[in-house]
């Protein structure tokens, strides 16, 4: 990555945390209780996944998480749902980019680009991150966003001054990280992937943006 765009990145996470706490005004935190997130979602059926160990929620910082994985009716792999919510920004705590965080668990990035955002009455809504990645023998591809007060969002510098903007105007700093990963098959089909986890993300776009528009 270009030095100057990490040390503008740097300086937009430092700001947007200690701007949160200059600006933050009573009731504006708003708390999200993911329990009550469906587990059936058009033809899709969730399941939890494990929970996350207490040295991770650590590092992870979030005020609440989703973890589960969806199968729709017929073949396919699991589609693994994961949702990472900030109910403000504060020193020390911000959003994790999966650029970031999936190679600390071995996760090798093979291609990253940035694509339409998940279909929504037909047409894209927003821009996302697209990352194909491998570990050992096993390929995957993952699609996540940052949701910033109902933009859909694939540029971390992007999510970092929408977050001053509403930060100065709102007072209000609350964020979340959606990511969607599904297993490439043993047929190394990565656009079947592709089509799987764009029909997902179609599908639950509307559940999320319910939580946090």
């Amino acid at each position: 990555m270009n030095p100057v765009r990490v040390l503008v990145a740097a300086a937009l996470i430092a700001s947007t945390a200690a701007l949160a706490h200059a600006v933050r005004q009573p009731g504006v935190v708003r708390a999200i209780d993911f329990s009550a997130f469906p587990y059936r979602v058009d033809a899709w059926t969730g399941r939890d996944a494990e929970p996350l160990d207490a040295e991770t929620l650590s590092i992870l910082g979030a005020d609440a998480y989703l973890n589960r994985n969806y199968t729709a009716t017929g073949a396919g792999a699991p589609v693994n749902l994961y949702v990472a919510y900030y109910a403000e920004q504060r020193p020390g705590v911000s959003i994790h980019s999966p650029l970031h965080c999936l190679p600390g668990t071995g996760w090798e990035p093979l291609d990253v680009a940035t694509v339409d955002g998940p279909a929504e009455g037909g047409r894209p809504d927003g821009r996302m991150r697209r990352m194909l990645v491998r570990k050992n023998g096993d390929r995957a591809v993952v699609f996540y966003w940052y949701a910033i007060h109902g933009r859909i969002l694939a540029n971390e510098l992007a999510s970092k001054a929408w977050l001053l903007h509403d930060a100065l105007r709102f007072g209000r700093t609350d964020a979340a990280l959606v990511r969607i990963v599904v297993p490439v098959d043993a047929s190394g089909d990565e656009r079947a992937a592709d089509r799987r986890a764009s029909a997902f993300a179609s599908e639950v776009l509307p559940y999320l943006q319910q939580l946090w528009s």
